[in-house]
């Protein structure tokens, strides 16, 4: 489905990326305005095609020559960063393999004082992507490495911002998934709901919106 997206997006061969991820993510914004304002149409894919005609292939046009399929791949990722429309949107044309549960409101954690405590002292846990594959994640020292099914790997910075909340602040990945969505700087904000029989239940939120998605991270 990936890819299917990115040939939407693209289709372009004879245009050029020569841009910034500022520009980028300025062009990602206004396609996620356009994408928020196509909600008439009811077909996914056609919402897509529309977004594609309608504000991406003109900007293209004043783009000088070099690398389109990298502007795509990039966009397509920034996108999903960016716009939680279009992450909702692509949750609805390739459902999750476990069930992803998305907020408005930020969830209240439920943690006592001493589950908390337990967490903190937990180096090793897991979860699972979108496609079903466990990712592998060590906490430790400060830091945070996720080692992939794939063999890749990212590393982010960790630290508490509050009693039940830490923040991940991305430094480097060789994941082509994780390289794209962020850049170095970026971050994301992790509360600790609860605690189940094996795993504890997480939100995480991209600051500055609006929304916070429920996941399960498991004791490794």
């Amino acid at each position: 489905m990936k890819k299917i997206i990115i040939l939407l997006l693209l289709n372009i061969s004879q245009f050029a990326f020569s841009q910034n991820i500022r520009e980028i993510d300025s062009v990602s914004i206004i396609m996620c305005n356009s994408l928020v304002n196509s909600g008439n149409i009811k077909n996914d894919t056609l919402r897509i095609s529309s977004l594609y005609q309608e504000q991406l292939n003109p900007y293209l046009k004043t783009l000088e020559s070099s690398k389109a399929e990298k502007f795509g791949e990039l966009l397509y990722y920034r996108l999903q960063r960016n716009c939680v429309e279009f992450r909702k949107l692509l949750d609805r044309l390739e459902p999750p393999k476990e069930s992803v549960t998305r907020k408005t409101i930020k969830p209240i954690s439920k943690l006592t004082k001493k589950q908390i405590e337990n967490f903190k002292k937990q180096v090793n846990f897991k979860y699972f992507e979108a496609s079903g594959d466990i990712t592998l994640s060590i906490m430790e020292n400060g830091k945070w490495i996720d080692n992939f099914a794939d063999k890749t790997y990212s590393k982010l910075d960790y630290n508490w911002i509050s009693n039940t909340e830490f923040e991940l602040i991305f430094i480097e990945s060789n994941n082509e998934t994780r390289s794209g969505f962020s850049i170095a700087g970026d971050k994301l904000v992790y509360n600790v709901i609860s605690k189940e029989a094996d795993y504890y239940l997480v939100s995480v939120n991209i600051p500055g919106q609006k929304e916070f998605e429920e996941f399960k991270l498991y004791i490794n």
